[in-house]
């Protein structure tokens, strides 16, 4: 592919990006909104690591979304007996409420996008999972990494 179909194509889906992000600020940033969303959708993943390592996210980042959702008091944690520098998250009555207020905020225009296109917009989430899913994987070592 030409580099110049490659420039074109990046700033098609930068348009789709921006079109996706919510119009109205949460209280939770989409960050937090996803961890609290593994906290509850997957109440065995629940320790910093699995979260960084399910949701591809630096384990900075998730250290810091945790500290802020402490602080809204969105998550508890509990420490581990086996392990006393490990513990648990769960998330929090408050925090599933926040999370249901943010949720409703980020997915809208995702919502209004699917009610205008249908099935295309459908593919197009259908070949992102594919594309995440080839992401997890990590990085094909047989390619070549050349730019141009």
């Amino acid at each position: 592919m030409e580099w110049t179909d490659m420039a074109h194509y990046q700033q098609q889906l930068q348009k789709v990006v921006r079109a996706l992000l919510p119009a109205r600020q949460s209280t939770l940033t989409a960050s937090e909104c996803e961890l609290l969303a593994r906290l509850y959708l997957n109440p065995g993943q629940n320790t910093p690591f699995l979260l960084s390592e399910g949701s591809g996210m630096k384990k900075e980042a998730v250290s810091r979304c945790l500290k802020s959702l402490f602080e809204k008091g969105c998550v508890r944690k509990e420490r581990q007996a086996e392990d006393e520098r490990s513990y648990r998250l769960f998330i929090t009555e408050s925090g599933l409420s926040e999370l249901k207020k943010g949720y409703e905020s980020i997915l809208q225009p995702f919502y209004d996008l699917w009610r205008s296109t249908g099935d295309v917009f459908e593919q197009f989430l259908s070949h992102t999972d594919q594309l995440a899913a080839q992401i997890e994987k990590g990085p094909n070592k047989h390619l070549d990494h050349e730019i141009l």
